[in-house]
């Protein structure tokens, strides 16, 4: 591993920490951490050494929450995972921290990959992924997310087998940054989740998503997303679809579904492995990582642990030795009548029939799977190798194989049983000569006429003790001759298959492919000889990308060798139309936006003085604003509309002592509405203007509301009565009736009317005063 320069470093090598772990070499400084490798003196054995900084273990609090990480961490027992040793506390550079031990891993990070330049093939990162995924199952399973998943975090030991680091440690020192996300570390914030850069809750998805990002890194070089800075980098990938291409084959697919921006969409680690798995088909075999050496402790060990998760991944179809055509009774095989020459097919059967029990090499691997393949027969039956090299070779003509295998095979083929053949080609002559009576009972008449009626040809029978009585040289001969003559047989037979088959255009029926992913599609359908047409379209049926739409021809339908076969391969959902919103009532808008598979979020309802309470105002696409109507968007996309209150109520305006022409034209710019009520006298308002009104002033009145006046009559005056002769008591009476109070008496109560005044004057009959006014009385 590499040993950078590190403040402090010459204080912290050559410590024994907690009296067990001597430091050989700080490996780096972090914000959080120191990180050294070290001697374990009570084993002998490399340790990797983790100090917290000072200043994040100042609390009890922290202490205590990184204990109980640690022993999480801990609990955690996986090949994937790195091992937490120990921990404890000591002192770094003078101030108390906490430390924690985890194995050495001599084999580098992805990171340390990355800064010397080196890629990945899509097979080698398909393994780094399925290794990291078997590490997140085991650790989710847990209920323990890593929630800071980065290159430098995928670390190869010395056996090449990867792990993952800081298990629990991660959460608990990245917690603190994370409450300022504007000041997080680029490196962190570069594989942050969608879910963490909007501050929301993470779970196993998010460790699923920074994997994506990481495996990607490892293929192209480039970080997606990666911006200018920390907050540029954590917007860009908010509802962004993970960036993958063509060149990393089957692995594509796989990504882009683990780094999708909603986590609900995401697969699990578990899902993710076996989707790896499932692609692992579809990638060449990896080559071996080159991982990096021990700095501190000797050279990478061979990568076995690497070449043993690619044959997992990546296997060859054994060989088999058994037969094509299984072995039954000659009976079942030969056919009653001989086959017609004008019916090639029947040739083909017949010379089956009359060879399967022959030398299996002969019957099987000429006859059934070389002569009635249709590209073989062509290339390899009438070439050189079969023809010159094996059927007219040496060794195919020779005894063992032609005269007494072939020849016995076939000779007892109405009375011996393929499994009773015997292998001992003495064994052979032995059975043919206790079983045979008559050639002409099994051979073709010409070729057995020719062996009875030749002189130097004789075969007797065998007595019943099974003795024989005949040379073994005095057979062969015609035994060779007969071989051969099958032989010839089943070439000419085959020829005319094989003009058959290769005159005859071959047709296909089209398989269903709809919804598969298109390079096991054009797998499936790669051997037929057709013309593969690929076209790409939008598809609401089948809206994964890269999976089949439809084919035509469509499924079920036979198509010929040569022919056009057109694989629509999806891009995604149909795009939608964004319709009109603003103006638009909410429940229409809603409908509208349902049946396109888009989503409508209110927001804060707003007052307007155009648009109806109940209907949209104005309304714009989450996450990119810029777009206006007609803009087309994928399905699921959140339309953010706000709907009017209707107009804002407006307060009611001051109207006293205005003339009700004045109230009118000040209640018309404010869009309200007035009303008279009753008249009423006012000692006040002059006549003909507002004494009072409702609502009051200030009061909130909707727009189009009325607001009543009421106008003054003037002061209410009465008339004095006249009390000449009235006695005080009825004095009293008409004055009330008057409208008028009396002040005081002046006199007796017994006597008589003398005189009134106001206000010390002496009051007439007739003369007005305001209702109410107060009189003076003289009665003697």
């Amino acid at each position: 591993m590499p040993k950078p320069t590190t403040a402090g470093a010459d204080r912290l090598v050559g410590r024994r920490i907690a009296g067990r772990y001597g430091v050989e070499n700080v490996v780096s400084s972090g914000a959080n951490t120191v990180i050294a490798e070290a001697i374990d003196v009570s084993t002998d054995e490399p340790v990797t050494l983790k100090i917290v900084r000072p200043e994040r273990a100042l609390n009890a609090v922290f202490r205590d929450e990184f204990g109980r990480q640690v022993d999480i961490a801990r609990s955690l027992s996986h090949p994937n995972i790195a091992r937490v040793l120990d921990s404890g506390e000591v002192d770094l550079y003078g101030e108390p921290t906490v430390f924690w031990v985890v194995e050495y891993l001599g084999g580098g990070s992805l990171r340390d990959l990355f800064d010397r330049g080196r890629l990945l093939e899509p097979s080698q990162a398909l393994v780094v992924g399925l290794e990291a995924c078997r590490a997140l199952d085991a650790a989710h399973s847990r209920g323990v997310i890593h929630t800071e998943l980065t290159p430098s975090k995928l670390v190869f030991g010395a056996d090449a087998r990867l792990r993952i680091v800081d298990f629990a440690m991660a959460a608990l020192l990245g917690a603190e940054p994370w409450e300022e996300p504007a000041t997080l570390a680029t490196h962190v914030a570069r594989y942050a989740s969608p879910e963490q850069a909007l501050r929301l809750d993470v779970d196993e998805k998010t460790d699923v998503y920074a994997l994506s990002l990481c495996l990607i890194e490892a293929m192209t070089g480039a970080v997606p997303f990666a911006g200018d800075s920390t907050v540029s980098t954590l917007s860009a990938r908010v509802g962004k679809l993970m960036p993958v291409t063509a060149d990393m084959g089957s692995l594509a697919a796989v990504l882009e579904r683990g780094g999708r921006p909603e986590g609900e969409d995401r697969w699990t680690a578990g899902e993710y492995g076996t989707a790896l798995v499932r692609a692992a088909g579809q990638l060449p075999r990896p080559e071996p990582i080159p991982i990096m050496a021990s700095s501190l402790f000797g050279a990478s060990m061979i990568q076995r642990q690497f070449d043993r998760d690619a044959d997992e991944l990546v296997t060859d179809e054994p060989l088999t030795d058994e037969p094509l055509i299984d072995d039954v009774v000659a009976d079942d095989l030969i056919p009653d009548e001989p086959a017609s020459l004008d019916d090639p097919s029947a040739i083909a059967d017949t010379v089956l029939a009359d060879t399967e029990l022959a030398d299996p090499v002969l019957a099987d691997t000429v006859l059934a799977d070389t002569v009635l393949a249709d590209t073989v027969l062509a290339d390899t039956v009438l070439a050189d190798t079969v023809l010159a090299d094996t059927v007219l070779a040496d060794t195919v003509l020779a005894d063992t194989v032609l005269a007494d295998t072939v020849l016995a095979d076939t000779v007892l083929a109405d009375a011996v049983l393929a499994d009773d053949v015997p292998s001992d080609p003495a064994r052979v002559d032995t059975v043919l000569a206790e079983t045979v009576t008559d050639p002409t009972e099994v051979m073709p008449a010409a070729v057995a006429s020719a062996a009875v009626s030749s002189p130097t040809t004789r075969m007797d029978v065998a007595d019943p003790s099974g003795t024989i009585y005949d040379d073994e040289r005095s057979r062969r001969p015609w035994g060779r001759y007969l071989a051969i003559g099958l032989l010839i047989v089943a070439l000419l037979a085959a020829l005319g298959v094989a003009g058959f088959l290769l005159l005859r255009t071959k047709s296909y029926e089209v398989p269903d492919l709809v919804g598969v992913d298109q390079a096991v599609a054009l797998n499936e359908v790669s051997g037929n000889d057709w013309v593969i047409e690929t076209n790409r379209e939008r598809s609401d049926v089948v809206d994964e990308i890269d999976h089949v739409v439809r084919t035509i021809p469509a499924a079920g339908e036979m198509l010929d060798e040569g022919a056009t076969f057109v694989v629509y391969v999806s891009d995604g959902p149909e795009l939608r139309t964004i319709p009109e919103l603003a103006g638009v009532a909410l429940a229409d808008a809603q409908a509208s936006l349902t049946d396109l598979r888009l989503v409508l979020v209110e927001v804060a309802p707003e007052y307007s003085e155009d648009v109806p309470a109940g209907s949209i105002i104005r309304w714009q696409v989450q996450g990119n604003p810029s777009l206006v109507t007609g803009a087309q968007v994928l399905p699921d996309t959140v339309i953010e509309v706000t709907v009017s209150l209707g107009a804002q109520p407006r307060p009611a305006p001051e109207l006293t002592n205005q003339t009700v022409d004045e109230a009118t034209a000040t209640l018309a710019g404010l869009q309200l509405v007035i009303a008279r009520g009753d008249d009423e006298f006012s000692d006040t308002i002059e006549v003909g203007r507002v004494v009072a009104q409702d609502p009051a002033p200030t009061t909130p009145v909707e727009r189009g509301g009325t607001v009543t006046v009421r106008v003054s009559k003037g002061p209410d005056l009465v008339a004095f009565p006249d009390l000449s002769g009235q006695t005080y008591p009825q004095a009293q009476e008409t004055l009330s009736g008057a409208g008028y109070v009396v002040n005081s008496l002046l006199g007796t109560s017994a006597g008589t009317f003398v005189s009134a005044s106001i206000n010390g004057d002496d009051v007439a009959p007739g003369a007005t005063f305001p209702r109410g006014t107060g009189v003076d009385l003289i009665f003697l």
